[in-house]
């Protein structure tokens, strides 16, 4: 596939005017990321419509960004007036055409299967003004198919947030092979509008960056476990108290460059041939998901989450990454 580079030869002042022109944003979906992605839109003063078909699964959503809410008080990373406020830009609807009918943004945040993506995009591309940006959440699929069903594929974009969404700060940019160069750079400086980090992925490929990254940690994780090298717990320790802790201020490149790039050499030398090479998921994920114990939202994965125990667990995460992120917020102040 071709290398898609960003151009950023564009006039401060053009791409100025068209990010002061975004007022209205739809959301459309709301499940975890799409009620996140409305939360963070609205906290920055956007106009939001968060569409579902599902008048249960909106009030759900309400009700979880209220909890979001009320933690980022709790920590101190907004003021207890804000929540009032963000709520109160929210728009609930289960009529689309009410939802991205004045949209200037639109962010698709629907199930991932690309036939439902295809569809949605087909019906946005109808039903939104000519001028409003279609994005994908996606976290895989192409961008590219989506937009082919469109009048508008020069803005159609991925726009990829991180569960959490309202705390993780990077958000992955993704560009089709039709999608302008205004297009990407609107929606870059929009993230960092949002307070967000984007990463420009050069290039459409299957998982783009983060998932990439992500599932080969993963599989080796699960080779590991499918192996008998280590238990579930054991596994989960070592990333968070070692190699994650150390990720939070140092890359995996970075990394090589202080510890050696001739040590990291050996290394790969050595260990890449006894790494797993897997090509599909390995029976200990297999079973676990015919079985339906496919973690926390059905109660039991790896792990056991009864009900109590998974709010709880969702807190904590949610309490120690608003930390990661203050912490993350304050060193960028000072550069």
């Amino acid at each position: 596939m071709k290398l898609r580079v960003f151009t950023l030869m564009i006039y401060e002042s053009e791409v100025s005017m068209k990010l002061s022109q975004v007022k209205r944003v739809a959301v459309i979906g709301a499940g975890i990321m799409g009620h996140g992605f409305a939360q963070i839109f609205a906290q920055k003063g956007y106009s939001v419509f968060l569409y579902d078909i599902d008048e249960k699964i909106l009030k759900s959503s309400l009700a979880r960004i209220g909890a979001s809410l009320d933690t980022f008080i709790e920590h101190g990373v907004i003021r207890s007036k804000e929540k009032k406020t963000t709520l109160e830009r929210i728009i609930t609807t289960t009529n689309l055409e009410e939802a991205v009918g004045k949209a200037d943004f639109v962010l698709e945040a629907v199930p991932e299967i690309m036939d439902l993506k295809k569809e949605t995009f087909a019906k946005l591309d109808r039903l939104a003004p000519p001028h409003a940006i279609l994005a994908s959440n996606t976290s895989g699929l192409s961008i590219t198919e989506m937009g082919s069903v469109t009048q508008r594929p020069e803005k159609t974009i991925i726009v990829h947030g991180i569960n959490p969404p309202t705390i993780i700060p990077v958000v992955e940019i993704v560009r089709g092979e039709k999608t302008s160069d205004e297009t990407a750079e609107l929606c870059y400086r929009l993230l960092l509008r949002l307070g967000k980090r984007p990463v420009r992925v050069l290039k459409e490929v299957p998982g783009f960056l983060f998932n990439r990254l992500q599932l080969a940690l993963w599989r080796e994780a699960l080779y590991c476990l499918e192996t008998g090298v280590a238990t579930a717990e054991d596994i989960d320790n070592v990333v968070k108290t070692g190699y994650g802790f150390r990720l939070a201020n140092l890359g995996p490149l970075e990394t090589s460059d202080f510890g050696g790039l001739d040590t990291f050499y050996r290394l790969a030398q050595n260990l890449f041939p006894d790494l797993s090479a897997a090509q599909s998921a390995p029976p200990v994920l297999e079973k676990l998901v015919q079985a339906g114990k496919l973690g926390v939202k059905t109660g039991e994965g790896f792990y056991s989450y009864p009900p109590a125990v998974a709010k709880k667990k969702i807190k904590q995460r949610d309490q120690r990454l608003l930390q990661q992120l203050k912490l993350f917020m304050s060193r960028e102040k000072k550069g």
